[in-house]
Protein backbone atom coordinates (compact mmCIF):
# COMPACT_ATOMS: atom_id res chain seq x y z
CA UNK A 1 0.00 0.00 0.00
CA UNK A 2 1.01 3.58 -0.52
CA UNK A 3 1.42 6.01 2.36
CA UNK A 4 -0.30 9.33 1.71
CA UNK A 5 0.53 12.52 3.59
CA UNK A 6 -2.24 15.14 3.68
CA UNK A 7 -0.04 18.25 3.70
CA UNK A 8 -2.97 20.47 4.74
CA UNK A 9 -3.47 18.42 7.91
CA UNK A 10 0.25 17.86 8.44
CA UNK A 11 1.01 21.55 8.72
CA UNK A 12 4.71 21.11 7.89
CA UNK A 13 7.24 19.66 10.29
CA UNK A 14 7.93 23.01 11.96
CA UNK A 15 4.25 23.25 12.99
CA UNK A 16 3.79 19.57 13.92
CA UNK A 17 3.10 18.96 17.62
CA UNK A 18 5.17 15.77 17.26
CA UNK A 19 8.00 17.66 15.52
CA UNK A 20 8.23 15.09 12.73
CA UNK A 21 7.46 12.07 14.91
CA UNK A 22 6.53 10.02 11.85
CA UNK A 23 10.02 10.49 10.43
CA UNK A 24 11.65 9.65 13.75
CA UNK A 25 9.63 6.43 14.10
CA UNK A 26 10.31 5.13 10.60
CA UNK A 27 13.25 2.71 10.82
CA UNK A 28 12.88 1.94 7.11
CA UNK A 29 13.56 5.56 6.06
CA UNK A 30 10.30 5.56 4.11
CA UNK A 31 9.51 9.04 5.46
CA UNK A 32 12.06 11.80 5.13
CA UNK A 33 12.13 15.56 5.60
CA UNK A 34 12.34 17.63 2.44
CA UNK A 35 11.86 21.41 2.52
CA UNK A 36 10.09 21.24 5.91
CA UNK A 37 7.55 18.71 4.58
CA UNK A 38 7.31 14.94 4.90
CA UNK A 39 8.21 13.05 1.75
CA UNK A 40 7.30 9.39 1.21
CA UNK A 41 9.79 6.90 -0.27
CA UNK A 42 7.31 4.15 -1.21
CA UNK A 43 9.88 1.46 -1.98
CA UNK A 44 11.24 1.68 1.59
CA UNK A 45 7.86 1.24 3.31
CA UNK A 46 7.20 -2.15 4.90
CA UNK A 47 3.58 -1.37 5.89
CA UNK A 48 4.27 -1.34 9.63
CA UNK A 49 1.73 1.51 10.15
CA UNK A 50 3.74 3.18 12.94
CA UNK A 51 3.52 6.53 11.17
CA UNK A 52 -0.21 6.18 10.62
CA UNK A 53 -0.90 5.23 14.26
CA UNK A 54 1.29 7.95 15.76
CA UNK A 55 0.64 11.05 13.65
CA UNK A 56 -0.67 13.71 16.06
CA UNK A 57 -2.46 15.47 13.18
CA UNK A 58 -4.01 12.33 11.65
CA UNK A 59 -2.46 13.42 8.37
CA UNK A 60 -1.27 9.99 7.26
CA UNK A 61 -3.37 7.42 5.46
CA UNK A 62 -2.87 4.55 3.03
CA UNK A 63 -4.38 3.76 -0.32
Amino acid sequence: MTVIIDLDKCGHISNCPGQGLCIQLCDQKALIEEDNDVKVIDENCNDCDLCLMNCPNQAISKS
